[in-house]
C-alpha cells in the first residue's frame, strides 16, 4: 500500500460508512508507510507495514509488527484490558479497522511531536514538567498494571522485534563505538550484545516499545502515543531508557539554554512520576539488574542515533563524524556501557 489510491481503496473497503475523498502521505516515522485519508466528515490514518524499514529498505523487519500495534490499540479501547489507563490527557489513538495488510486508526490531527514541542521558543519549564509528569504516570501505570499478567504475556510475545533490535542495534555497538573512537569498542559491544540476548527472554510487563519523541504527539486535548508496533511483554528498561536517551540528546542539541533546560526538566519529571506510579511494584520491576540494563540501553540508543544507521534525519545528522558533539555523545554512551552500575542517570529509580 504505497499509493494514495491504494490507501483510499483500503479505507473504503474496511470502513463502509466512510467516503474517502483524498489521501496524502504522513512523514516523520521510519518504519512504515502512513497515509491521512480524508472523507466528507473528517479523516482517518492508515498504516501499512512492509517487510523492511520503510526509510531503510535494506534492513528487514517483520511485518507482523502491525498485528501487535492493533492488539495494543484494541486493549486501550472501550472494553479492553487497558481501557482504564486511556485518558484524554494521554492515550493511544483509537483503532478503527485492521487486517494483515494495514490498520486504520483515529486521526488525532496536525500536532507537533514531543521533540518539536520541546524546540518551540515558547516552551516553559512548567509545561515541560507537567508533560513529564503526565508521561511518567502513564508509563508507570502501564508497567505496574500489566506486571506479571500471563494473558498479556502470551498475547504480546513480540520476539521478532526484539531479534531485529538485537541484530540492528545491540550487535552494531562495537562498530559504532569504534567509529566514535572508543578504544575498548569490542568490550563495550559485548556488553550491549549480552543485554540484547537477555531481552529475548520472557519479560515482566507490557511495554509501549518505541517510546521516543516522534511517537508522542502533543495535541490541544492531550498527548497521543502512536506507533505501538514494538509493543511487547518485556523489560521496563526499554521504555524508560529509550525516552531518557532521546531527551538527553534533545538537551545537548537544543538551540539555547532554555530549551535544553526544558528537555532536562521533562526527563526529571518523567522519572519521578514513573517511580511514584510503580508503587509497590517498583522493587520487583526495577531491581539492580534493571537499572544496569537502563544504562546500557541508554547508551545503545544514543549510539544508533549519532554514529549508527538511524542518524539520518535526526538531531546529529548535520555534523561531521568527528564533531565535538558526536565525540561527547559517544563518550557518554561508552561510560554508560563501561560502568552501568555507577552512572547516575537513573538514580531516581534506585531502591
Amino acid at each position: 500500500m504505497r499509493t494514495p489510491e491504494a490507501a483510499r481503496a483500503f479505507v473504503a473497503r474496511r470502513l463502509p460508512g466512510f467516503e474517502p475523498t483524498g489521501a496524502r502521505p504522513l512523514h516523520g516515522g521510519n518504519l512504515n508507510y502512513v497515509w491521512r485519508v480524508a472523507g466528507r466528515e473528517g479523516s482517518v490514518v492508515v498504516k501499512h507495514a512492509p517487510p523492511f524499514i520503510a526509510r531503510a529498505p535494506e534492513i528487514p523487519l517483520d511485518p507482523s509488527r502491525l498485528a501487535f500495534e492493533a492488539r495494543a490499540l484494541e486493549a486501550f479501547g472501550d472494553g479492553g484490558a487497558l481501557a482504564a489507563l486511556a485518558r484524554e490527557a494521554v492515550r493511544p489513538p483509537r483503532l478503527l479497522a485492521f487486517d494483515a495488510d494495514a490498520l486504520v486508526m483515529e486521526d488525532v490531527g496536525e500536532a507537533p511531536d514531543l521533540g518539536a514541542w520541546l524546540r518551540s521558543s515558547s516552551r516553559t519549564p512548567h509545561a515541560a514538567r507537567e508533560a513529564g509528569r503526565t508521561l511518567g504516570a502513564f508509563v508507570g501505570s502501564l508497567h505496574r498494571t500489566t506486571f506479571g499478567d500471563e494473558r498479556l504475556a502470551a498475547g504480546f510475545r513480540n520476539r521478532a522485534i526484539q531479534k531485529s533490535r538485537l541484530d540492528v542495534q545491540y550487535r552494531a555497538v562495537a562498530e559504532m563505538c569504534g567509529k566514535g573512537g572508543a578504544p575498548d569498542a569490542p568490550a563495550l559491544g559485548a556488553t550491549a550484545v549480552a543485554l540484547g540476548e537477555a531481552l529475548l527472554a520472557p519479560g515482566r510487563c507490557l511495554l509501549m516499545g518505541d517510546l521516543w519523541p516522534a511517537s508522542i504527539l502533543v495535541t490541544p486535548e492531550g498527548m497521543r502515543l502512536i506507533d505501538w508496533e514494538f509493543a511487547h511483554f518485556g523489560r521496563p528498561l526499554q521504555d524508560v531508557a529509550h525516552l531518557a536517551a532521546h531527551l538527553w540528546m534533545h538537551a545537548r542539541r537544543a538551540p539555547d539554554a532554555a530549551r535544553a533546560d526544558a528537555a532536562r526538566t521533562l526527563l526529571r519529571a518523567f522519572l519521578e512520576a514513573y517511580r511514584r506510579a510503580l508503587g509497590p511494584t517498583r522493587a520487583p520491576l526495577f531491581d539492580a539488574d534493571e537499572l544496569r540494563g537502563c544504562a546500557i540501553h541508554f547508551a545503545c540508543e544514543i549510539l544508533v542515533r549519532t554514529t549508527g544507521p538511524f542518524r539520518d534525519g535526526y538531531l546529529y545528522d548535520d555534523l561531521p563524524s568527528g564533531a565535538p558533539a558526536i565525540r561527547e555523545a559517544v563518550a557518554v554512551a561508552a561510560e554508560h556501557l563501561r560502568h552501568p552500575d555507577r552512572v547516575d542517570t537513573f538514580a531516581t529509580l534506585r531502591p
